[in-house]
């Protein structure tokens, strides 16, 4: 059993997505993406950086953008995702230009996963290395009430003084990560909300089903391996009292979007 406050923020995230290598792409994520790239406008030639590729569903829509003189570069640190991404490249056009490991100085820098980092605004800093100089970074965070059953549980074993593979308190409106963006040197050129990512639409959840939520989220490959009979004993109180801190006449709303901020680096 692993320990939860000894898992690295590497090791999760390995441990989630490898998980969820072979059904990743039976979910909402093919047809967000083709949403999410819609946004990049990414043009002929230009150089494509994509953090946190998984199994590489950006790389067959920006093939067709980047053309013959552009290039795509993806990374990630599960093996179990590249192993598709690879797949994935294998069944492109042999002279799409496409990287899976390396890094230079890009165009475009697009990650979908951002709730992953412990430390969103040094991590927005540390990218503006691999930008040109009025480059583009495409990055969505969710809404502050998407999958909210995760956020309470994260909020919950931070009381605890657990580590938790996620890191989304810090996120109150759109305008939480727009000033972050602002303070590291981005200007913010537009923020889309992404409703409707899963299909389902928002959707409320009552009071007498606290309990069945709370096994069903710790249950997920969130927190799969890392949920012992101890941290759902240790959480299960405090989970209802953060459900309790959000929900009006007993409800919880589940907003089923995420925001996305295109930036240009100053």
């Amino acid at each position: 059993m692993i320990d939860i406050d000894r898992e690295t923020q590497a090791a999760s995230s390995q441990r989630m997505y490898t998980a969820r290598a072979d059904r990743y792409e039976n979910s909402f994520h093919p047809d967000y993406t083709k949403r999410f790239m819609a946004i990049a406008d990414i043009q002929a030639g230009e150089r494509v950086l994509v953090l946190a590729c998984g199994t590489g569903l950006e790389f067959f829509i920006a093939t067709e953008q980047v053309g013959e003189e552009g290039e795509i570069v993806g990374v990630d640190i599960t093996d179990a995702v590249l192993a598709k991404a690879r797949q994935k490249k294998e069944q492109l056009k042999p002279d799409a230009k496409i990287r899976l490991f390396n890094h230079d100085t890009f165009d475009i820098l697009c990650s979908s996963a951002f709730v992953l980092f412990d430390n969103p605004e040094s991590v927005v800093v540390s990218w503006r290395n691999f930008l040109k100089p009025v480059g583009r970074l495409l990055i969505d965070i969710t809404h502050e009430d998407n999958l909210k059953v995760g956020l309470l549980l994260e909020r919950a074993a931070k009381r605890l003084g657990s580590k938790f593979p996620s890191n989304r308190k810090w996120i109150k409106d759109e305008n939480s990560f727009k000033q972050i963006l602002e303070r590291a040197g981005y200007q913010v050129e537009k923020i889309e909300l992404m409703d409707r990512l899963t299909g389902q639409g928002d959707t409320y959840y009552s009071a007498d089903q606290i309990e069945e939520q709370f096994e069903w989220i710790t249950g997920t490959p969130l927190t799969v391996n890392l949920a012992t009979e101890e941290f759902r004993d240790k959480t299960r109180t405090l989970f209802r009292e953060e459900w309790e801190k959000d929900a009006v006449n007993g409800k919880i709303l589940n907003v089923d979007a995420v925001y996305l901020f295109v930036a240009s680096r100053t």
